[in-house]
Formats: C-alpha cells, sequence, structure tokens
C-alpha cells in the first residue's frame, strides 16, 4: 500500500501525478516507481490513455477518495478519445484502462489508423506554467496542452511549447515531471516555426471557434452514439445548407468548396487533417458508414456546420417526415390510425425536389406517398397518392361489393373515392370474380347525366375530357345507352375571319407591358421564354401556334428572349444587389449557392467573376 500519494491538480495527467510521486519518493529507479504505484514492473508510462489503474486505487490509503472513474475521467484523455465511440468501444477502453493489459487501447480507440499523428514530446503552455508555480509552488504537465493538433493553449491561445520530454521511445517505464531544463521556450520548440504570421493568425482564430466545443469533450460525458448517428446528423445540416439532397445524398463538390472557404489548406495541414483526392476523410464523414474518425475532424466538421455539441448530441435530427412511427392510412386495417410503420423510403420529386416518402403497412401491405416536409402532427394523417392497396383492402371490397350498398357507401367504408372502387371491381370482374353490376352501371349512368346538367352547353368531346374515366367505362359496357344519352354534335357555321394586323397589335402591346415585368430588377427574376411570356397574357397557344401570323410580335420577342446564359447573369446580378442590400459579404461561392445554379460550370463561374470585377472597379 502507497504511504501517500500526491493529489491531483485540475487539468493534471496521471502521468504527471505519477512523476511528481517518483520525485517525492526518492525512488531512483523508475521500475521502482511502478512498482509501488502498480505493482506491476512491465506497465508503460502511457500519457493519453494509461492502464493499471484499478491495481493503483487498490494501493492508495483506504482514507484516500481517488477512484477509478475520477482518474480515468478526470486525469486522462478517455473523453476526448471514446466521444464519438459507441458505447460498446468505449466501455472496452474503459476496462482496459483499468486493467494491466493495456496494449489493445490505441487500437481500439482508432488512435493509430486515424491518420492524425501523436505528439512527438510533452508540451507547455508559459503562461500556465507561471500560474501554476505561484498558485501551487509548481507546474505541471496539462492533459489540454496534449491534444493531438491543438498547437495553442486553449485558455490563452498562446503557442504550446515542445518539451524535450518524449512521450514514446527512449524509455518508456519513464516518469519525468516539468523542470527548468526540460521546458524551454525558443522558437525551434513550438509548431509554428517556419509557418507564415498570416497562417498563424487565421489559425488561432479557427481554434477559438472549436475551442468550446472541445473543452465540452475533454471535460463532460455525453450520450454514446452509433457511428451512423453523426453522418446523419451531418447530412441533415447540410439538407437544411442545400448541400445535400433530402434523400441523404450529398453534393460531394459543393460540401468541398464550401469547407474549404472555412478552412483553408494551411490551416488544414496545422490540424492534421489535409484534404487528398475526393475520397478523402471530408467526403467519408458525411457517408453511410461503419467507422470512426479521429476527434478533431469531427471537431473540424461540427465547426463548418455551426454545430454545437450538444446540437450534435441531440436525439432531435431533422428528417422531413419526423421519427419513427408512422400511422396506416388503410381504413379496412385493424392498425388504422395506429403507428405501426418503421422505416420510411425517401425520394426526391424530379421537378419540386421537395422530399416524398413512401409509407408502407407491415400488416395489410397498404402503401402511399406524400410529400414532404411535415410541418404540423395533422400532416401524419395525410396522403398524396396510394401506391398500394394492398390484399386486406381488395378482399374487403370484394366482400362488401356483393352486399346491397351504393358505391358511395362502398367507397366510403373504403377510404377510397367510386372512380377507384369501380377500377377496382372491373379488374375483380376481369379476373372472373363476380361483382354488383346493377350498382355500378346505375352509378355511372346518373354520374353522366348529372355532369351533363352541370355543363349544358358542352359538347361530347369536352364532355369527356372532363371525366375520361367514367366515358370510357359507358364506351365500353353500354355504348348504346351513351350514345343516346348524350349531346348532340353541333352543326358549325361559318367561322368569322380573324384580323390577323390588328390582334398583331393588341398582343404585342400586352406582350411588352409582361417583359418590361419580367425585366423589372427588383423582383426575382424569371426566365424570358415564349411560353412564360404567353402563359402570363393568357395567349400561349397562340404564341406557340399561330406566332408566325404575328410579324411583330415573333420579332419582338426575338429580340427579349434570353438564352440560359443570359438569364444566369441576370440571376447573379440580382444576388449580389439583394446581397448588397442586406449587407452581406460577396463572395464567388455565396453568389452562385444563392443564385441557384445547380449545374454551374467552368463559364458561370467566370460570369460571376467578371459582373463582380465591374462592381470592384464602381
Amino acid at each position: 500500500m502507497l504511504i501517500f500519494f500526491p493529489t491531483p491538480y485540475p487539468d493534471e495527467l496521471l502521468y504527471s501525478i505519477c512523476a511528481r510521486y517518483h520525485v517525492r519518493s526518492g525512488n531512483i529507479s523508475y521500475k521502482r516507481t511502478l512498482d509501488d504505484i502498480f505493482e506491476n514492473r512491465s506497465l508503460s508510462a502511457s500519457i493519453s490513455l494509461p492502464s493499471g489503474i484499478s491495481a493503483l486505487v487498490k494501493n492508495l490509503s483506504s482514507y484516500s477518495t481517488v477512484t477509478e472513474k475520477q482518474l480515468i475521467l478526470r486525469h486522462t484523455l478517455y473523453f476526448f478519445y471514446t466521444a464519438f465511440l459507441s458505447k460498446e468501444k468505449s466501455d472496452q477502453i474503459y476496462k482496459s484502462m483499468c486493467s494491466e493489459d493495456g496494449k489493445d487501447i490505441y487500437v481500439r480507440a482508432g488512435i493509430n489508423a486515424s491518420g492524425v499523428p501523436q505528439n512527438e514530446f510533452l508540451r507547455f503552455c508559459p503562461q500556465c506554467s507561471k500560474e501554476d508555480r505561484e498558485k501551487y509552488g509548481e507546474h505541471y504537465w496539462h492533459r489540454s496542452h496534449q491534444l493531438p493538433g491543438i498547437h495553442c493553449c486553449l485558455r490563452h491561445f498562446s503557442p504550446l511549447y515542445n518539451s524535450s520530454v518524449r512521450v514514446t521511445g527512449e524509455n518508456k517505464h519513464r516518469f519525468e515531471i516539468p523542470t527548468s531544463e526540460n521546458c524551454i521556450i525558443s522558437k525551434q520548440s513550438h509548431v509554428f516555426n517556419g509557418v507564415k504570421k498570416q497562417t498563424v493568425l487565421e489559425y488561432k482564430e479557427a481554434l477559438r471557434k472549436l475551442a468550446p466545443n472541445i473543452k465540452k469533450i475533454l471535460n463532460k460525458p455525453f450520450e454514446k452514439k452509433e457511428y451512423q448517428w453523426f453522418d446523419q446528423k451531418y447530412r441533415s445540416e447540410l439538407v437544411d445548407l442545400n448541400m445535400a439532397y433530402y434523400t441523404g445524398r450529398v453534393q460531394q463538390k459543393v460540401w468541398r468548396d464550401y469547407f474549404q472557404s472555412v478552412f483553408s489548406k494551411d490551416i488544414l495541414v496545422l490540424f492534421f487533417s489535409s484534404l487528398n483526392g475526393h475520397s478523402d476523410w471530408l467526403s467519408m464523414i458525411v457517408q453511410k458508414n461503419r467507422k470512426s474518425f479521429h476527434p478533431i475532424r469531427h471537431l473540424l466538421a461540427m465547426s463548418a456546420l455551426g454545430l454545437s455539441v450538444e446540437q450534435l448530441f441531440d436525439e432531435a435530427i431533422n428528417k422531413p417526415f419526423g421519427n419513427p412511427k408512422w400511422l396506416c392510412l388503410n381504413a379496412v386495417c385493424e392498425y388504422y390510425h395506429k403507428p405501426i410503420i418503421e422505416e420510411v423510403e425517401l425520394s426526391l420529386c424530379e421537378k419540386t425536389k421537395v422530399p416524398i416518402g413512401t409509407f408502407t403497412c407491415p400488416n395489410c401491405q397498404f402503401s402511399y406517398t406524400r410529400r414532404g416536409p411535415d410541418t404540423s402532427e395533422e400532416d401524419r394523417f395525410r396522403k398524396t397518392r396510394v401506391k398500394q392497396y394492398g390484399y386486406l383492402w381488395e378482399q374487403k371490397l370484394r366482400e362488401w361489393s356483393k352486399l346491397d350498398l351504393g358505391i358511395r357507401e362502398l367507397s366510403r367504408r373504403v377510404g377510397a373515392d367510386p372512380n377507384t372502387v369501380n377500377r377496382f371491381l372491373e379488374r375483380a370482374e376481369e379476373e372472373g370474380i363476380p361483382r354488383n353490376h346493377i350498382i355500378c352501371k346505375n352509378h355511372d349512368r346518373k354520374a353522366w347525366i348529372d355532369l351533363q346538367k352541370h355543363y349544358p352547353k358542352k359538347s361530347i368531346k369536352e364532355l369527356r375530357e372532363i371525366e375520361k374515366a367514367l366515358y370510357m367505362r359507358l364506351y365500353r359496357k353500354d355504348r348504346d345507352w351513351l350514345k343516346n344519352n348524350s349531346p348532340k354534335p353541333i352543326k358549325r357555321t361559318s367561322v368569322e375571319r380573324v384580323d390577323w394586323g390588328k390582334r398583331d397589335v393588341e398582343i404585342l402591346a400586352k406582350v411588352k407591358a409582361v417583359v418590361h415585368e419580367l425585366l423589372n430588377p427588383e423582383i426575382k427574376p424569371k426566365r424570358i421564354t415564349i411560353g412564360r411570356v404567353g402563359q402570363m397574357i393568357g395567349e400561349k397557344a397562340l404564341l406557340e401556334k399561330k406566332l408566325a401570323q404575328l410579324p411583330q410580335v415573333k420579332k419582338y420577342l426575338y429580340e427579349n428572349i434570353e438564352t440560359v446564359e443570359q438569364f444566369q447573369e441576370r440571376r447573379i446580378k440580382y444576388v449580389i444587389e439583394q446581397m448588397r442590400i442586406n449587407g452581406e459579404e460577396i463572395v464567388e461561392w455565396k453568389v452562385i449557392r444563392k443564385s441557384g445554379l445547380k449545374n454551374y460550370n467552368k463559364k458561370t463561374c467566370e460570369i460571376v467573376e467578371q459582373i463582380l470585377n465591374v462592381r470592384l472597379r464602381r
């Protein structure tokens, strides 16, 4: 049992506590110190994640209040290296640190394979050392000074200096305290030696933004998450920033360009996180994977996305349709309006790019889609389209169709419109399954008569366009009745000749007004095309089919319609002006993103650069 053991200082490494014991005990041999503390001379004097901690605590006096948990959580880098690991991995590392066999610790933590090198020497902050001597009469090795990639003190933001005490190498059983001999302040003893002054300033500015999150993961426990949690959270943020689709597919080039606008190449070199090719850590950290990434790289990704540690570990991941479970919307299912669906299949609308969720009940196979995102609790009861009704729905429909029920009552029971019910019953008949013919025939005849009453002046062709399905059912199965109960053909009288010259002048005035409106610099630009102009004046078909009869209109339109490049240029100018009005910083990548130029190319970038140069000259 140890007669005494130094009281740990705030943020002190366990290695430093053991080094202070070695000096005060008067031991000459480091192995004797290992024997005193751990009763094991073969243990290594590890800096970041030491082992043998259970043996150390057992050797302490019965009056000691020091525990395994206190030493591991407050005096090692356990929190830092396990913050982004799963609970299983973290528990294994904790057990290994308590045991006398710590050979697998660094492998389990993923340190060796991370690509971020460990520090070669123990490091110190001159200002912290001075404050420690004034307060405690001695200085010691701080945990926060030994984080790889962090080259400044997180308290003073002054450079950290390398001591002459190696982290690994010469003697793996040695414990050394910081002294004036091994902690010499010189230009050669910090990482910024030879680095440009501007780069150092940029690094410090970046570190100031990272510092709050670094301190939190170094000192606070957060609920353990699986690896997939983090990439889902990052992709969710990228969706909000228009750098990923709702399906989770990331626009890697846009994400990379954005990230490099936040952290320059020189800064990433200092963080040991350079980007090399298209399959480096930056692209992989936002993909679905089962591997861990070094904490420094998580911190960089979080900072670029504006996430705090609390937000990263928060359960409320932004999902267009919320969290499972979702409701079955099959009116005949026993789980109707009950949460039973555990998974949603996400896709994007090709035109609007809004998310579309596909939900399938595991009990009845009823499958429906919904356009998202959901904005209220009521949206969970909404469906956009039914993809398949399922076996249970069709079975109930066939059973109830044999009863003396009207088509509307039948459609109300199964939760579908009458046309859908009729379509399924017709298919059932074709498959040899009898149905109530009288119900459907009478319903269709009544619907056709009601349609004519509602539109008394429309011809049979116009009525057919309004209710195509109804017309086709009657045409196939009740053709004679349809012929005798439809509007008679209208005899055409001579058509009044059109004065194309007069119409040309009238349409031209309308077209000029619309073009002038579209070119208004104060409203969001819309591309000037023949179709859009025609739609706005209510003469789209005329302009598309009879433009040759309107020479003045044709000439004016061809002088003013825009190519894609011309329209892009106008959008870019509008965005720049809006950014100027709002006092935003005008940079190329921001202009391109706000302009919505999804398929921009080198030529588009040249247009942006040219417009910006012209504006600067002014």
